[in-house]
Order: structure tokens, then sequence, then C-alpha cells
């Protein structure tokens, strides 16, 4: 799906006569798309398939795009997305807050409607439990890092 093809927004010719076309990777919009949600509250994290976990073991694990996929077209945008939905909180309107700050953040930023938003809540938790279960999983990968690198011989 990340094809930078399917994201033309803006084609012509401009007052200099200079024929000008704009395009955005899929991997922009789910970008945006993936901030935009992060400052939602309700919403705890994004959630993704056993592809992406598999990606965040070999990475640092700090993808804005997890959970996120985009379908770009060249006035449209579909978005899907799988969330970590905050326990105690009314997710039908987080729901409608995400709907709304997703397309307003990619219609202010590429010019782009939003004409399909889905969203899976695939998990609920209490800020604790994602904390416990995602910052230490952070801070375990860190240590591990540091004790890496302690490791390490310097030959001469």
């Amino acid at each position: 799906m990340d094809n930078k093809a399917n994201g033309n927004t803006t084609e012509g010719t401009n007052e200099n006569g200079i024929k000008t076309k704009l395009t955005f990777d899929d991997q922009v919009v789910k970008k945006i798309a993936g901030i935009a949600v992060s400052e939602i509250p309700g919403i705890l994290g994004l959630s993704g398939n056993a592809i992406t976990n598999l990606t965040d073991k070999f990475t640092n694990g700090n993808n804005p795009t997890k959970g996120i996929s985009a379908e770009v077209g060249t006035k449209q945008v579909a978005i899907d997305l799988d969330v970590i939905g905050e326990y105690g909180k009314n997710i039908a309107q987080v729901f409608v807050e995400a709907t709304k700050k997703v397309s307003e953040e990619v219609k202010n930023m590429t010019g782009l409607d939003v004409i399909e938003f889905n969203m899976n809540v695939d998990d609920i938790m209490t800020k604790e439990q994602y904390a416990e279960k995602f910052e230490n999983k952070k801070k375990d990968e860190n240590e591990d890092n540091k004790n890496k690198e302690n490791n390490t011989r310097t030959l001469a």
C-alpha cells in the first residue's frame, strides 16, 4: 500500500507555466493519523497485528504508524486503525473525537478528504495497566541494550 503514485492532491500548472504535481506517500497519512489519535483522551495507544509486533522487536518500538492502514487516492483517503482504549471512558465518544481530529488533521496538512474512518478497539486497559505492560517492556529493552554495550570487547 505504500505507494507514492496513490497520493495525488494537486496537479496542474502554476502561474509561471510550470507543470506541478503534489503527492503524499501512504506512510505520511498514516503518521498524521497516528499522531492525531495519540492526542485523544481515551486512546492509550495503537496496537498492531503480528507483523507489526514482530517489526517492533527489531526496532526501538516507537512506530507512530503501528496499527494503522491508509489507502490514499487522488483526493480522498480511507483509514483503518487498531487502538487500545482506556477503561472507564466512553469509547463511542472517543471514536467521534478520533474521527473528527484525524479528518481535520489530514485535511489541513494534505488537502485530502477522509471518506472512510474505521477504528477497531482490540483491547481495553487502565492507564496503570498500559504503563506497566508497555513502559516496563521499553525499560527492559533499554537495559538489555546497555548490557550488550557493556559486554562488548575492544580488540587491539
